[in-house]
């Protein structure tokens, strides 16, 4: 692109073009950035003259990017980012005026454990700010959290983490879950009664083992799992209405408990217990929007 045709794109229509390329849905957008959706769809057909391309095009549910579209949609988010970040520095960030939008990056443990204290937290704090929950796996490319897409990610530590700073938030640890008053389980649950009863086992990657079948696989037992599932929201009411035994992260079965007819027990074999990290990129440890962000987190997870 030449210098006269960036020149002739103002600032405002890059920003709505971010918008654009990220909700991927004109009224969505338009909310985002405070616009009229008629207004947000004129902004469209200016986009459109000037890149010569239709840049977003009719689908199944939402819009769908064109290849031009998707080569502009991360470096411009971007760029955007880094000006937004080079004004602000120096600005106190006033949470409970702003009404800015985070996305954190979880799964249903990070949605039960973290986002109830936290919501608290910002209801008091910051009532005008909203949070996203977006999917985020820790295996893959961590382009979203550079680029900002997403602000934060919960999840187990990271191996490989160039340009990615890490800070643990607690450690949780596993226990065993029945229905209240379960015909074949007494006051306490030993090794032979686990290995005898059937297992409901959570897998959110779907992987066909996890840490509780490779501490008995050790021992040389196998669980029977009657039911395998990767969501943990339905883990829950599928114990109580069952005589499944679930192993599952402590705090997540004593959520659970409050809410439904369950009794906990401690595995008759030692688990070792896990960390959750809150993770973000490099660029944003000194963003005064992101690091009050993260200080919400930290006291939410205590």
């Amino acid at each position: 692109m030449h210098e006269i045709q960036l020149s002739a794109l103002d600032l405002n229509l890059l920003v709505a073009l971010d918008a654009l390329l990220s909700e991927e849905e004109v009224g969505r957008a338009a909310q985002k950035i405070g616009v009229s959706a008629s207004a947000m769809s004129h902004t469209l057909r200016r986009l459109r003259t000037f890149f010569d391309d239709p840049l977003l095009v009719k689908g199944k549910g939402k819009m769908q990017r064109t290849p031009k579209a998707e080569a502009l949609a991360a470096p411009l988010h971007k760029a955007l980012l880094e000006l937004q970040r080079a004004i602000s520095s120096d600005v106190e960030f006033d949470a409970a005026s702003s009404s800015q939008q985070f996305n954190i990056a979880t799964n249903d443990y990070g949605d039960l454990i973290l986002l109830p204290p936290l919501l608290s937290i910002l209801s008091i704090e910051a009532p005008h700010i909203g949070l996203s929950a977006r999917s985020f796996d820790p295996r893959g490319p961590h382009l979203p959290l550079e680029t900002g897409l997403i602000d934060l990610a919960i999840a187990h530590p990271l191996k490989q983490a160039a340009s990615i700073v890490q800070q643990t938030l607690f450690e949780d640890d596993f226990c065993c879950a029945v229905r209240r008053d379960h015909p074949s389980v007494g006051r306490q649950l030993d090794l032979d009664s686990y290995a005898a009863l059937p297992h409901l086992r959570l897998a959110p990657r779907g992987e066909p083992s996890g840490p509780v079948d490779r501490v008995l696989a050790k021992q040389g037992i196998e669980r029977r799992i009657a039911l395998g599932i990767t969501n943990f929201s339905s883990a829950p009411m599928i114990v109580a209405e069952s005589d499944l035994v679930l192993t599952a992260p402590r705090r997540c079965v004593e959520e659970w408990a409050r809410l439904l007819p369950l009794d906990i027990y401690e595995p008759p074999f030692e688990v070792p217990p896990f960390s959750i990290a809150m993770i973000w990129h490099e660029r944003f440890r000194h963003h005064p929007a992101h690091r009050w962000l993260r200080e919400k987190v930290v006291q939410a997870s205590g």
